[in-house]
């Protein structure tokens, strides 16, 4: 008996009905607020964290300025895939929602971005990969851990050896947001029971999860990248980290 959410649907309905807020949760990106400003803003704000994440790969490991092949998991409606296409010769953006990549798909043709294929699962990536540059912020986080896991491992199976990886996720949270975690088992228990007898009807909500970080850490490792190095970030109390790392050869 399970109580996560789908959040395949949430993520789906987010994106059709306000997909920049979904993304970066700031009220100057709400759907009846936008803009012409805004929405460059939005696009902008991209390019300075992709930025940060090339040159964090280019200290630690010595990645090249440019890439052969790069991937974006959970690209949304292209705010990081945009800047980090400019770096590759071909770029895969990485979205479970069919909204979400039409948006990005708009956002391509209207910058004359062709070497660019939006999919919606690592799996059916692989078809244009080995990647040299895997990418995904804020996303994970938003996918119970069980199901991230398996897409991590997705995704590092298609990471060309000498690749480079940027990944981010939550492990931890501040102790006003815990109370669900901290709940003892019989409550747990009877949220479990009424879930599944009372699914909840409404759909676009945002979920946070936090993930072991010493089972991501084997799971790199098996998987051919045993050095990494990580950046905590926090965003709202939600506390994790970007981990940084090069499949060896």
């Amino acid at each position: 008996m399970s109580s996560e959410r789908d959040t395949d649907s949430d993520w789906n309905q987010l994106g059709a009905v306000d997909p920049f807020w979904a993304v970066i949760t700031d009220e100057r990106f709400r759907a009846d607020k936008m803009d012409a400003g805004t929405r460059e803003a939005f696009y902008e704000s991209g390019l300075s964290d992709v930025d940060h994440f090339h040159a964090a790969l280019k200290r630690c490991f010595s990645a090249p300025d440019h890439f052969e092949a790069c991937l974006d998991f959970g690209a949304g409606v292209g705010r990081l895939l945009v800047p980090m296409a400019k770096r590759a010769n071909h770029a895969v953006g990485v979205d479970i929602a069919d909204s979400m990549r039409a948006i990005c798909q708009a956002r391509l043709d209207e910058l004359g971005l062709t070497a660019v294929e939006l999919v919606a699962t690592p799996k059916a990536a692989a078809a244009f990969g080995p990647f040299d540059w895997i990418n995904s912020f804020i996303v994970l986080q938003h996918i119970p851990p069980a199901r991230g896991m398996e897409l991590m491992a997705d995704l590092l199976a298609t990471l060309r050896p000498g690749g480079f990886l940027s990944l981010q996720l939550t492990s931890f949270r501040d102790a006003h947001l815990m109370s669900q975690d901290t709940a003892g088992p019989v409550r747990k228990l009877l949220r479990e029971v009424r879930a599944s007898l009372f699914p909840d009807p409404q759909l676009g909500q945002i979920s946070m999860f936090d993930y072991d970080l010493g089972q991501v850490l084997a799971l790199l490792t098996r998987a051919g990248c045993p050095r990494f190095v990580l950046d905590h970030t926090n965003h709202g109390g939600h506390h994790g980290y970007m981990i940084y790392a090069q499949k060896v050869g």
